[in-house]
């Protein structure tokens, strides 16, 4: 098959877990011999520690920079020659490449002209594989000239332009979307777009994956303390509720006794968020139990897993999946989360992870306890989720599905 990936964002220069599902699953499609092209925006194509393969071509524009001044400018003069310029490059990709499917990825901060076209090039061959909620999601730009500016000075140009931007955009017809074949990474997303009143014709689930190959493999590193290590992986905003885990250590320490832990704490994010959590584990004197450290990249977390003893996941907000969890789980170690939105599809309490309440730091530091106290229970659960990643949510089962689908309607 000839595929053409379309996506705002693409390894290394991306953003999280759904432009890895789009990189990992372009490579298992060309490792089956098959033709893909990858269409992606140019974002931080300056900065790539190496040059792209033949088959990516980082060349669309982002609807709107980020944190640039300029934005409010640009507004008036480059955003719609940059909306013709995707369009034509768009078009002539499909007319020189003539892919036979298109498979629309991540659309945030582009206009909805450019996947509006694909349909219209190809209406039975343009499917999308749904990670996250762009299509509910207002344009960057309605969000920018909604929002407030940070300080006067630099917000000057869009205070004085604004009355005029947003008279502008309420002129605008939007492109609609006919989202007639849709894959989603969760019976969740899946129930969400049609509470949400997205249409969508043919709307089916293929759970999203993680290679769990290098996860399976390592061993369980031997401990040589009685510590155990807890372990938090993800982005540092306030829906991600990595302040929860802090408080729960806080009642642990404080409340219970129990000092032979330590959390680590592992990713970036808002920088407010961040010193906010520095700042309770200063309040709470929590120094000797609480670790930062930057967000790594794939290949060191592997290694990073194996060190730790329980994973905490501690979602806020509906989640479309939960990558990290499969990840923790892959690699032995004991699952303790919140079952929201697509989480909620891999955590069985008791059985492959312990669930606790969304945002409920005793509800966590309960379900910590009982952990840290019972050796055996970390290894029940441990087990059982290493073969939930293994059967249910492994990258190869969920490259296989989508192959299928593609192929069938191909042929």
């Amino acid at each position: 098959m000839r595929i053409l990936f379309l996506t705002n964002f693409y390894p290394p220069a991306s953003r999280g877990g759904y432009e890895q599902w789009c990189q990992e699953v372009g490579d298992g499609l060309r490792a089956r011999g098959h033709d893909v092209l990858i269409l992606t925006s140019a974002h931080g194509r300056d900065t790539l520690p190496s040059p792209d393969p033949l088959w990516v071509r980082r060349e669309l524009r982002l609807e709107m920079e980020f944190a640039s001044l300029k934005n409010a400018v640009w507004f008036f003069t480059r955003r719609k020659q940059r909306e013709r310029e995707n369009l034509a490059l768009l078009r002539e990709t499909v007319k020189a490449w003539a892919p036979e499917t298109i498979l629309v990825w991540g659309m945030w901060n582009f206009p909805r002209s450019l996947p509006a076209l694909a349909e219209s090039l190809m209406p039975e061959q343009t499917v999308y594989y749904m990670g996250d909620y762009w299509p509910t999601l207002p344009s960057q730009y309605e969000n920018y000239w909604n929002a407030s500016p940070r300080s006067f000075f630099t917000g000057l140009p869009k205070l004085l332009l604004k009355p005029i931007a947003r008279g502008v955009l309420s002129r605008e017809e939007k492109p609609r979307l006919l989202l007639r074949r849709v894959l989603f990474p969760s019976d969740f997303m899946r129930k969400e777009f049609k509470q949400a009143g997205i249409p969508s014709t043919e709307g089916r689930v293929v759970f999203g994956a993680v290679d769990t190959t290098p996860y399976l493999e390592g061993k369980q590193l031997p401990k040589t303390s009685d510590v155990v290590s807890l372990l938090y992986v993800g982005r540092l905003t306030h829906e991600k509720g990595a302040h929860t885990a802090i408080e729960a250590v806080s009642q642990l320490v404080k409340k219970n006794g129990i000092k032979h832990l330590k959390l680590t704490i592992v990713g970036d994010g808002e920088a407010d968020y961040l010193d906010s959590l520095h700042k309770t584990v200063e309040r709470d004197s929590l120094s000797s139990f609480v670790t930062f450290l930057p967000a790594q990249p794939k290949e060191s977390l592997p290694a990073l897993y194996r060190q730790s003893d329980l994973f905490l996941f501690t979602s806020i907000w509906q989640e479309p999946f939960g990558r990290v969890i499969v990840e923790a789980m892959a690699s032995g170690m004991a699952v303790v989360g919140t079952a929201v939105g697509g989480a909620a599809e891999i955590l069985v309490h008791d059985e492959n992870a312990l669930v606790f309440e969304v945002g409920d730091s005793f509800s966590l530091a309960q379900a910590l306890r009982r952990l840290i106290e019972s050796p055996a229970l970390r290894e029940k659960l441990g087990s059982a989720g290493r073969e939930t990643a293994r059967s249910k949510f492994d990258l190869q089962r969920m490259t296989d599905e989508i192959e299928r689908y593609l192929r069938a309607l191909i042929n």
